[in-house]
C-alpha cells in the first residue's frame, strides 16, 4: 500500500513537472538576434529611449531566468516566456526607430553640409577682405592672423565632419557641423560688424 502511495506521489510530481511551461529557446534566440540588430542599427544613438526600453526588458528577462535556474525543483518558465516576448517587441521597436531616425539625421546632415559649405565660402571671403585691408581691421580691433587661423581650423573640421558622414556616422557628423555653424556665425558677425564684405 505504501509503495502505491509513493508511486502515486512520484507520478503526480512528474505530471506537474511535464505540465510546467518549458523555456521557449527559439523565441529567446530570436529576441537576442533582434537586440543585436538594434545594436548594429545604433539604436543607442538614434533611438535612445526605445533602446533603453529594450535593455530594461533584457535585464528583467535575465533576472527571471537566473531566478528559475537557481531553483532545484518546481521551475516554471511561464513568466520568462512572457518576458521573452516583451524583450523581442522592445528590441524590434528600437531597431525600427533607429532606422527611421537615422534616415532623418542623414537628410539633416546633407542639408547642413550644403549650408556650411556656402557659409564657409562667405566667411573665407570676408577673412580675405580683412587680410587685404589691415588698417580697417586694426581700427576694428580685429586680429586678422587669429581669424585666418580659425577659418583654417574650421575647414579641417568640415572635412572631418564630411568623413564621418561618408562613414555613415551621421550623428557625429551632425554634431560637428552644428558646432562649425555656430563658429561660422560668430566669425561672420564679427567681420560684417567691422564693415567687411565678401568680394
Amino acid at each position: 500500500m505504501k509503495l502505491v502511495k509513493v508511486v502515486g506521489v512520484v507520478l503526480v510530481a512528474l505530471l506537474l513537472f511535464s505540465c510546467a511551461p518549458k523555456l521557449a529557446q527559439k523565441d529567446l534566440d530570436a529576441a537576442n538576434a533582434l537586440f543585436a540588430e538594434a545594436q548594429e542599427a545604433k539604436a543607442d544613438v538614434y533611438a535612445p529611449d526605445e533602446f533603453l526600453a529594450a535593455q530594461d526588458a533584457k535585464a528583467a528577462l535575465e533576472a527571471e531566468l537566473a531566478a528559475q535556474d537557481a531553483k532545484t525543483s518546481g521551475k516554471s518558465y511561464k513568466q520568462a516566456n512572457d518576458l521573452i516576448k516583451a524583450f523581442a517587441d522592445a528590441s524590434k521597436k528600437a531597431k525600427e526607430a533607429a532606422a527611421t531616425n537615422m534616415e532623418q539625421v542623414k537628410n539633416e546632415v546633407a542639408q547642413l553640409i550644403a549650408d556650411v559649405d556656402a557659409q564657409y565660402t562667405t566667411v573665407q571671403a570676408l577673412a580675405q577682405a580683412a587680410s587685404k585691408d589691415t588698417k580697417k581691421a586694426a581700427k576694428a580691433k580685429l586680429n586678422v592672423k587669429d581669424i585666418n587661423a580659425k577659418v583654417a581650423a574650421l575647414d579641417e573640421e568640415i572635412t572631418n565632419a564630411k568623413a564621418a558622414n561618408d562613414a555613415e556616422d551621421y550623428a557625429a557628423a551632425r554634431d560637428q557641423l552644428n558646432a562649425v555653424k555656430v563658429a561660422l556665425d560668430e566669425l561672420q558677425s564679427t567681420l560684417e560688424a567691422a564693415g567687411f564684405e565678401a568680394q
